[in-house]
């Protein structure tokens, strides 16, 4: 037990003693905050390289090539939009056609029904007056067969 009790008060005057490097007495926490600048410095250091690398690549770029690319693309879509602003014209007259044909197929049928409308009612009057006709005839052929049978010679 002796040994631990000697190790416990090593451990105990740690914090108070202080280290000699280069000429300055550096304590414990001294040492820990100079490891702290400098990962610090050795960080910024890092991450400034990182960001230059970046700004370099970015510096690197062929803005001619990006240029002509957006410029391509730019005709590509006033190419796409004449060419759908040519087809609805077409769709539209497509439309204005159909819509006329229609309306002249729907006359010719109007116009077909109103002649066979008229033929029908030139029908029925025909028939009407035919219908008169034979009710006059057949009335005549009945006062003939009367006075036929009323004739005394027929007997």
């Amino acid at each position: 037990m002796a040994d631990l009790e000697d190790i416990v008060k090593q451990g105990e005057g740690l914090s108070s003693k202080k280290v000699k490097v280069g000429g300055l007495k550096l304590s414990g926490a001294s040492i820990m905050g100079l490891l702290a600048l400098i990962s610090t410095l050795v960080g910024s250091m890092y991450g400034g390289f990182l960001l230059y690398q970046k700004v370099e690549s970015l510096a690197n770029l062929d803005l001619g090539a990006i240029s002509s690319q957006m410029k391509k693309t730019s005709a590509d879509v006033l190419r796409v939009e004449e060419v759908a602003s040519a087809i609805k014209i077409e769709l539209k007259e497509d439309l204005s056609r159909l819509r006329d044909s229609g309306y002249n197929l729907e006359n010719r049928i109007d116009t077909k029904l109103q002649s066979i409308d008229v033929r029908i009612t030139n029908m029925d009057n025909k028939l009407d007056k035919f219908d008169i006709q034979l009710d006059a005839t057949e009335e005549k052929l009945m006062k003939r067969i009367q006075q036929s049978l009323d004739n005394p010679l027929n007997n």
